[in-house]
Protein backbone atom coordinates (compact mmCIF):
# COMPACT_ATOMS: atom_id res chain seq x y z
CA UNK A 1 0.00 0.00 0.00
CA UNK A 2 1.24 3.50 -0.72
CA UNK A 3 1.16 5.98 1.74
CA UNK A 4 0.95 9.44 1.02
CA UNK A 5 1.61 12.55 3.85
CA UNK A 6 0.53 15.93 3.18
CA UNK A 7 2.42 18.62 5.21
CA UNK A 8 0.48 22.26 5.19
CA UNK A 9 2.81 24.64 5.72
CA UNK A 10 1.69 28.71 6.52
CA UNK A 11 4.91 30.74 7.22
CA UNK A 12 7.15 27.87 8.61
CA UNK A 13 10.55 28.77 7.66
CA UNK A 14 11.84 28.55 11.01
CA UNK A 15 10.64 24.75 10.70
CA UNK A 16 10.11 23.74 7.65
CA UNK A 17 13.53 21.96 6.24
CA UNK A 18 13.66 19.92 9.69
CA UNK A 19 10.06 18.44 8.95
CA UNK A 20 10.81 17.39 5.33
CA UNK A 21 14.17 16.11 6.74
CA UNK A 22 12.46 13.93 9.05
CA UNK A 23 9.71 12.53 6.68
CA UNK A 24 12.33 11.43 4.46
CA UNK A 25 14.60 9.87 7.21
CA UNK A 26 11.68 7.91 8.38
CA UNK A 27 9.98 6.43 4.71
CA UNK A 28 12.26 3.41 5.88
CA UNK A 29 11.36 2.99 9.03
CA UNK A 30 7.23 2.93 8.05
CA UNK A 31 7.98 0.51 5.32
CA UNK A 32 9.47 -1.35 7.94
CA UNK A 33 7.62 -1.68 10.52
CA UNK A 34 3.94 -1.52 8.93
CA UNK A 35 2.23 -2.79 5.76
CA UNK A 36 3.44 0.19 3.43
CA UNK A 37 5.33 -0.58 0.68
CA UNK A 38 5.90 3.22 -0.44
CA UNK A 39 5.85 6.69 0.84
CA UNK A 40 5.12 9.84 -0.93
CA UNK A 41 5.70 13.10 0.41
CA UNK A 42 3.73 16.43 -0.58
CA UNK A 43 4.56 19.88 1.07
CA UNK A 44 1.72 22.80 0.39
CA UNK A 45 2.63 26.10 0.85
CA UNK A 46 -0.75 27.74 1.83
CA UNK A 47 -0.13 31.27 0.82
CA UNK A 48 3.22 31.95 2.77
CA UNK A 49 4.64 34.97 2.75
CA UNK A 50 8.17 33.85 4.31
CA UNK A 51 11.22 31.67 2.59
CA UNK A 52 8.87 28.80 3.49
CA UNK A 53 8.23 28.00 -0.54
CA UNK A 54 12.09 28.51 -1.52
CA UNK A 55 13.61 26.20 1.56
CA UNK A 56 11.09 23.67 0.46
CA UNK A 57 12.06 23.31 -2.94
CA UNK A 58 15.79 22.33 -2.11
CA UNK A 59 13.99 19.06 -1.78
CA UNK A 60 12.16 19.09 -5.16
CA UNK A 61 13.80 15.93 -6.23
CA UNK A 62 12.05 13.64 -3.02
CA UNK A 63 9.34 15.78 -2.27
CA UNK A 64 6.39 17.87 -4.27
CA UNK A 65 5.68 21.28 -3.51
CA UNK A 66 2.57 22.77 -4.51
CA UNK A 67 2.50 26.49 -3.78
CA UNK A 68 -0.95 28.31 -3.16
CA UNK A 69 -0.73 31.94 -4.11
CA UNK A 70 -2.98 33.30 -1.53
CA UNK A 71 -4.01 31.09 1.51
CA UNK A 72 -6.75 29.01 1.20
CA UNK A 73 -6.86 27.25 4.33
CA UNK A 74 -5.03 23.73 6.74
CA UNK A 75 -7.81 21.78 4.80
CA UNK A 76 -7.70 22.74 1.66
CA UNK A 77 -3.91 22.39 1.51
CA UNK A 78 -4.23 19.29 2.52
CA UNK A 79 -7.08 18.12 0.62
CA UNK A 80 -5.52 19.60 -2.34
CA UNK A 81 -2.52 17.00 -1.77
CA UNK A 82 -4.72 14.34 -1.25
CA UNK A 83 -6.88 14.61 -4.61
CA UNK A 84 -3.88 15.24 -6.72
CA UNK A 85 -1.91 11.17 -5.26
CA UNK A 86 -2.94 7.82 -5.90
CA UNK A 87 -2.12 6.39 -2.53
CA UNK A 88 -4.09 4.29 -0.48
CA UNK A 89 -3.27 5.82 2.65
CA UNK A 90 -3.79 9.12 3.12
CA UNK A 91 -1.97 10.82 5.89
CA UNK A 92 -0.72 14.64 7.35
CA UNK A 93 1.11 15.97 9.88
CA UNK A 94 1.54 19.52 10.81
CA UNK A 95 4.83 21.54 9.86
CA UNK A 96 5.55 22.92 13.14
CA UNK A 97 7.40 20.00 14.47
CA UNK A 98 5.19 19.10 17.31
CA UNK A 99 4.50 15.52 15.62
CA UNK A 100 7.43 12.81 14.57
CA UNK A 101 6.95 11.40 11.42
CA UNK A 102 8.50 7.51 12.68
CA UNK A 103 4.83 7.32 14.29
CA UNK A 104 2.93 6.78 11.24
CA UNK A 105 4.37 3.27 11.41
CA UNK A 106 2.27 2.81 14.24
CA UNK A 107 -0.71 4.52 13.05
CA UNK A 108 -0.59 2.50 9.78
CA UNK A 109 -0.04 -0.59 11.84
CA UNK A 110 -3.04 -0.09 13.93
CA UNK A 111 -5.26 1.00 10.80
CA UNK A 112 -4.52 -2.53 9.45
CA UNK A 113 -4.97 -4.50 13.09
CA UNK A 114 -8.06 -2.45 13.94
CA UNK A 115 -9.45 -2.31 10.44
CA UNK A 116 -9.86 1.08 10.94
CA UNK A 117 -10.65 3.47 8.23
CA UNK A 118 -9.30 6.56 10.24
CA UNK A 119 -6.32 6.51 12.96
CA UNK A 120 -5.25 9.30 14.56
CA UNK A 121 -2.32 10.05 17.12
CA UNK A 122 -3.95 10.94 20.49
CA UNK A 123 -2.17 14.04 21.69
CA UNK A 124 -3.80 13.97 25.42
CA UNK A 125 -1.63 11.43 27.20
CA UNK A 126 0.64 12.00 29.95
CA UNK A 127 3.32 13.15 27.98
CA UNK A 128 1.93 15.80 26.27
CA UNK A 129 3.86 18.97 25.76
CA UNK A 130 0.54 20.28 24.32
CA UNK A 131 -0.41 23.70 26.67
CA UNK A 132 -2.85 23.20 29.34
CA UNK A 133 -5.44 25.81 28.16
CA UNK A 134 -5.41 24.31 24.60
CA UNK A 135 -5.62 20.56 26.87
CA UNK A 136 -8.89 21.74 28.20
CA UNK A 137 -10.14 22.87 25.47
CA UNK A 138 -9.55 19.81 23.28
CA UNK A 139 -10.64 17.57 26.88
CA UNK A 140 -14.04 20.12 26.43
CA UNK A 141 -14.27 19.50 22.44
CA UNK A 142 -13.44 15.74 23.03
CA UNK A 143 -16.39 14.91 25.74
CA UNK A 144 -19.19 16.85 23.92
CA UNK A 145 -18.85 14.87 20.98
CA UNK A 146 -18.65 11.51 23.06
CA UNK A 147 -21.80 12.39 24.55
CA UNK A 148 -23.23 13.22 20.99
CA UNK A 149 -22.16 10.24 19.31
CA UNK A 150 -21.89 7.67 21.94
CA UNK A 151 -18.89 6.51 21.16
CA UNK A 152 -15.79 7.81 23.68
CA UNK A 153 -13.12 10.07 21.97
CA UNK A 154 -10.05 11.84 23.61
CA UNK A 155 -8.92 13.91 20.81
CA UNK A 156 -10.74 15.25 18.11
CA UNK A 157 -8.70 17.32 16.53
CA UNK A 158 -5.14 15.85 16.24
CA UNK A 159 -2.90 17.17 13.59
CA UNK A 160 -1.75 13.72 12.52
CA UNK A 161 -3.96 10.98 11.27
CA UNK A 162 -4.08 8.02 8.63
CA UNK A 163 -7.43 7.86 6.43
CA UNK A 164 -8.36 5.22 3.88
CA UNK A 165 -8.93 6.61 0.59
CA UNK A 166 -12.14 5.25 0.43
CA UNK A 167 -13.57 6.34 3.42
CA UNK A 168 -12.11 9.78 2.71
CA UNK A 169 -14.86 9.31 -0.27
CA UNK A 170 -17.73 9.15 2.29
CA UNK A 171 -16.37 11.87 4.66
CA UNK A 172 -16.18 14.16 2.02
CA UNK A 173 -17.71 17.34 1.86
CA UNK A 174 -14.98 18.94 4.66
CA UNK A 175 -14.30 22.26 5.49
CA UNK A 176 -11.16 23.76 4.14
CA UNK A 177 -9.76 25.66 7.64
CA UNK A 178 -8.59 24.89 11.03
CA UNK A 179 -11.93 22.80 11.57
CA UNK A 180 -10.93 20.71 9.03
CA UNK A 181 -9.63 17.99 11.43
CA UNK A 182 -12.81 18.30 14.27
CA UNK A 183 -15.26 17.81 11.15
CA UNK A 184 -13.65 14.61 10.09
CA UNK A 185 -13.65 13.28 13.65
CA UNK A 186 -17.23 14.36 14.02
CA UNK A 187 -18.53 13.04 10.65
CA UNK A 188 -16.69 9.61 11.33
CA UNK A 189 -18.68 9.35 14.82
CA UNK A 190 -22.19 11.13 14.11
CA UNK A 191 -22.73 9.82 10.50
CA UNK A 192 -23.64 5.98 10.74
CA UNK A 193 -24.75 6.00 6.41
CA UNK A 194 -20.60 6.90 6.35
CA UNK A 195 -19.63 3.70 8.20
CA UNK A 196 -16.79 4.73 9.14
CA UNK A 197 -14.57 3.18 11.94
CA UNK A 198 -12.20 5.72 13.61
CA UNK A 199 -9.62 4.75 16.14
CA UNK A 200 -7.21 6.43 17.82
CA UNK A 201 -3.94 5.89 19.67
CA UNK A 202 -1.40 7.65 21.95
CA UNK A 203 1.37 9.72 20.35
CA UNK A 204 4.11 11.94 21.46
CA UNK A 205 3.66 15.47 21.11
CA UNK A 206 6.05 17.88 21.56
CA UNK A 207 6.28 21.85 21.91
CA UNK A 208 6.29 23.45 18.46
CA UNK A 209 8.54 25.44 16.84
CA UNK A 210 7.45 29.34 15.98
CA UNK A 211 3.99 30.49 16.48
CA UNK A 212 0.68 29.22 16.47
CA UNK A 213 -1.35 29.67 13.38
CA UNK A 214 -4.32 28.73 16.05
CA UNK A 215 -6.88 31.82 17.66
CA UNK A 216 -8.42 29.84 20.42
CA UNK A 217 -11.17 32.45 20.95
CA UNK A 218 -12.01 32.32 16.77
CA UNK A 219 -10.48 28.57 16.13
CA UNK A 220 -13.05 27.19 19.64
CA UNK A 221 -16.00 28.82 18.19
CA UNK A 222 -15.30 27.19 14.73
CA UNK A 223 -14.59 24.18 16.25
CA UNK A 224 -17.56 23.44 18.49
CA UNK A 225 -19.84 25.34 15.32
CA UNK A 226 -19.04 22.59 13.34
CA UNK A 227 -19.39 19.54 15.78
CA UNK A 228 -23.07 21.05 16.60
CA UNK A 229 -23.76 21.47 12.58
CA UNK A 230 -22.34 17.91 11.89
CA UNK A 231 -25.05 16.40 15.25
CA UNK A 232 -28.07 18.54 13.75
CA UNK A 233 -27.59 16.75 10.57
CA UNK A 234 -26.92 13.59 11.83
CA UNK A 235 -27.72 12.92 15.22
CA UNK A 236 -30.81 16.00 15.58
CA UNK A 237 -32.69 13.96 18.42
CA UNK A 238 -29.80 13.25 20.81
CA UNK A 239 -28.10 16.99 20.36
CA UNK A 240 -31.79 18.10 21.45
CA UNK A 241 -31.50 15.38 24.64
CA UNK A 242 -28.55 16.86 25.33
CA UNK A 243 -29.66 20.93 25.18
CA UNK A 244 -32.68 20.08 27.10
CA UNK A 245 -30.85 18.61 29.83
CA UNK A 246 -28.44 21.09 29.90
CA UNK A 247 -31.26 23.87 29.89
CA UNK A 248 -33.39 21.94 32.82
CA UNK A 249 -30.01 21.21 35.29
CA UNK A 250 -29.05 24.95 34.94
CA UNK A 251 -32.38 26.19 35.49
CA UNK A 252 -32.40 23.47 38.42
CA UNK A 253 -29.35 24.85 39.19
CA UNK A 254 -30.78 28.82 39.26
CA UNK A 255 -33.81 27.90 41.68
CA UNK A 256 -31.84 25.83 44.05
CA UNK A 257 -29.69 28.68 44.26
CA UNK A 258 -32.12 31.41 45.00
CA UNK A 259 -33.70 28.96 47.88
CA UNK A 260 -30.17 28.73 49.61
CA UNK A 261 -29.69 32.59 49.33
CA UNK A 262 -33.32 33.04 51.17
Amino acid sequence: MKLLIAIPALNEEANIENIIQRCLGARDEIIANAPITEVAITVVSDGSTDRTVDLACRYTHNVQVVVFEKNRGYGAAIQHAWQGSDADLLAFLDADGTCDPRFFANLAQSLWNEHADVVLGCRLNPETKMPLPRQVGNLLFAGLLTLLSGRRIRDTASGMRIVRREAYNRLRPLPSGLHFTPAMSARALLDREARVKLVEIDMPYHERVGDSKLKAGRDGLRFLGVITKTALIYRPVRLAALLTAGTLTFGVSLYLLRGLRK
